[in-house]
This record gives structure tokens, C-alpha cells and sequence, in this order.
């Protein structure tokens, strides 16, 4: 019994100390504030607007991969993307932060996820975004809407469950409203799930036993043309952009044209597969039907960072930010062509913006 016991001891010591973040001093981030306020929420929508008279900045990040550590993952890999990331926050001075997912993964994660949302607070700064195919998939890992539970606890955080009639955790709108109440643009982000059910796999002609990525739900695309259409109804017009993790179908298309000269990039470049959902399940369509999604961004592909224009719709990778994660230097790739940054929009009032994708090695360190 005082064996078991001792043992159960170093297992909670051992797994305590393997679940923080990083050896990262939250309490000594400067705060940089914010002048967002939050005008109304529901349970799938978050309506925001800025006071100041300056343009709305976004500042992109995903892939983080903020997981266990162990000998696969250095723990100073996890410490330079935090420092990383807070440094480009306090430079850049953003009114809203989004995750493009796979931001706090692997198991024994509970405690990284509020130290992950702890450092918004320090910061002051307003934060969202969604989750990736590798959160939750872990035997100890936290179930993926106890997650989202724990982000949107926090005062800064824009993130919401959804609707319990939507497929998916973190099915939502984050509105952002011109001074004169007006919508600037609308951020729709989407659960993609991570992979298949076997079940599902077999009614698709998929090998049950064959890794294949989830697909947009038929009713998460319902609820999309039900948002859309409440926010023409409400401000008259709907400038809107789509966030997911795991890439639509019509990425791997718009890369296979590029390749044949019958599209071109409009920046960064594919530099391995695109591992896209498993066929397409009509989000697509619904996005050019609304006549208001004019970009999609994901995440997940850690080497692709590209744009590309494709049957009137902008596709569009968010450049990966982690550095405990496959990547460049995987590749045995020098510093210098590593692309570990973020993605900054920079949003003017009638609902276009400014994109730009930054890699760290670019910026004065």
C-alpha cells in the first residue's frame, strides 16, 4: 500500500510537471490593452466594436502545438513559440487574436489550456479562433468542449460553444461593427473535426481502417446560410471571411491548377500535400452562393502557406506559428526559410482588408 502510494505520487508530481506550458512568466507580461467592447452575445455569435478611431488590426496564429512534453517535443521549442507570439502581439498591438487550431494539444492538457487563456488576460488582449484535429485526441486529453468551456470562461475570450442542434463544438460568429454600428466584417468559424467515423468512412467508400480527415457538416453549412442571412436582414449587407482548421477539398483543386499554369499563387507556395477533408460535403457551394465569404483561412498543413483566387473565392493558408511541430527545420531547412509567424488583416470599414503573411525570420529580434 506504501508503494502504491509513493508511486501515485511521482505519477501526479511527474505529470504536474510535464503538463505546464512552458517555464513562461505570465505575471510579467506587460498588459497591452484594448479598446474593444463587447455590444451583445448569444450562445453562437459574439458582437464586438472598437472605440478608438485607428484601423482594426487581426493578428492570425495556428499550429502551435503547445503539447506534452517529452523528448519529442524540447521544451525551448514551446517556450519560442509563447515568447514568440507574445512579442508579435505587443508589436503589432492587435484589437483581436485568432487561432486557426491545434493550439493546446496531446494529453494532461486541462492545465495548459487556462495558462494558454491566462496569458490573453495579461495581455488584455480579445482572442477566439478554433480548435484542430489534434485537440481531444489524445487518451488524456480533455474532451474538446470542455475546452472551449475553459477558453470562453475567460474575460477576453470571444470564443463560444454553438448551438446544441450544430455539429461540432465551437460553431460561431464573432460580428465586428463599424462606430456607426454598422458591420465591418464577420469572422464565421467552423469546428472541421479530425477524422472520420468508420461508420462514415464505409458510407463514402473509404477503408474503415484508412486515416481520413472529417468533412463540414451538412447542418453547420445550414446554420452558415442562416447567419448570413440574419446579418443582411440586420445591417443590410455581410462582408464575411470563414475560419477552419483541416483545409476544404477545393484547396487540393486550386494547388493542382497552380501546378497545370491555370491558376497561379497569390502568395507563399505548397511545399507538401494538401491534407484536406475527405470529399466535399457543399460548404463550398454554400460560401459562393452567399455572396459574402470572400476568403476562407485554415491551418493545419504546417508547410503550405499559400493564397490562392479560386472560382471567385480566396483560399488561404494562416502561416504556421509553432515550433514544436514538423515543419522547415524538419527538412534540415536553414533559419532564414522557416515559416513560423502569423498572418495579419488589416480591416477597413466597408468590409476590405489588408492581408499580409509575416514569418518571424523576417522581424527584428
Amino acid at each position: 500500500m506504501i508503494c502504491l502510494t509513493a508511486l501515485l505520487c511521482v505519477c501526479i508530481c511527474t505529470t504536474s510537471a510535464a503538463a505546464c506550458l512552458v517555464p513562461y512568466q505570465v505575471g510579467k507580461i506587460k498588459p497591452v490593452g484594448s479598446t474593444l467592447e463587447i455590444v451583445e452575445q448569444t450562445q453562437d455569435s459574439v458582437t464586438v466594436r472598437k472605440t478608438g478611431d485607428e484601423p482594426f488590426k487581426i493578428l492570425m496564429f495556428t499550429d502551435t502545438h503547445l503539447a506534452w512534453l517529452d523528448k519529442k517535443q524540447p521544451i525551448k521549442n514551446h517556450t519560442r513559440t509563447v515568447e514568440q507570439m507574445v512579442q508579435n502581439i505587443r508589436r503589432e498591438k492587435p484589437d483581436l487574436v485568432l487561432f486557426g487550431g491545434d493550439n493546446v494539444t496531446s494529453g494532461f492538457n486541462r492545465l495548459r489550456s487556462r495558462q494558454f487563456a491566462r496569458i490573453f488576460e495579461k495581455l488584455g488582449v480579445y482572442w477566439g479562433g478554433v480548435l484542430g484535429n489534434h485537440e481531444g485526441d489524445n487518451t488524456f486529453s480533455i474532451r474538446r468542449d470542455t475546452m472551449v468551456k475553459i477558453f470562453s470562461s475567460y474575460d477576453h475570450c470571444l470564443m463560444r460553444q454553438g448551438k446544441t442542434d450544430v455539429d461540432g463544438d465551437c460553431n460561431y460568429v464573432i460580428r465586428i461593427l463599424n462606430a456607426d454600428g454598422s458591420l465591418k466584417q464577420a469572422i464565421v468559424c467552423f469546428d472541421s473535426f479530425d477524422e472520420m467515423s468508420d461508420e462514415m468512412k464505409t458510407d463514402h467508400g473509404f477503408d474503415p481502417s484508412e486515416g481520413v480527415y472529417d468533412v463540414i457538416k451538412q447542418s453547420q453549412i445550414d446554420w452558415y446560410t442562416s447567419q448570413i442571412a440574419d446579418m443582411k436582414k440586420t445591417y443590410g449587407k455581410c462582408p464575411s471571411i470563414a475560419l477552419m482548421h483541416i483545409p476544404l477539398t477545393q484547396y487540393a483543386d486550386a494547388a493542382d491548377a497552380v501546378e497545370k499554369g491555370t491558376a497561379r499563387f497569390l502568395w507563399g507556395d505548397k511545399r507538401e500535400n494538401v491534407c484536406c477533408a475527405g470529399f466535399d460535403s457543399g460548404l463550398f457551394d454554400a460560401i459562393q452562393k452567399s455572396g459574402s465569404t470572400t476568403t476562407v483561412f485554415c491551418g493545419h498543413d504546417h508547410l503550405n502557406n499559400f493564397g490562392v483566387k479560386w472560382q471567385g473565392i480566396t483560399l488561404s493558408y494562416i502561416e504556421p506559428s509553432g515550433y514544436g511541430a514538423y515543419g522547415m527545420a524538419g527538412r534540415g531547412a536553414p533559419e532564414s526559410e522557416w515559416l513560423q509567424g502569423y498572418t495579419r488583416l488589416v480591416l477597413s470599414d466597408d468590409g476590405t482588408f489588408d492581408h499580409a503573411q509575416v514569418r518571424n525570420c523576417d522581424l527584428p529580434q
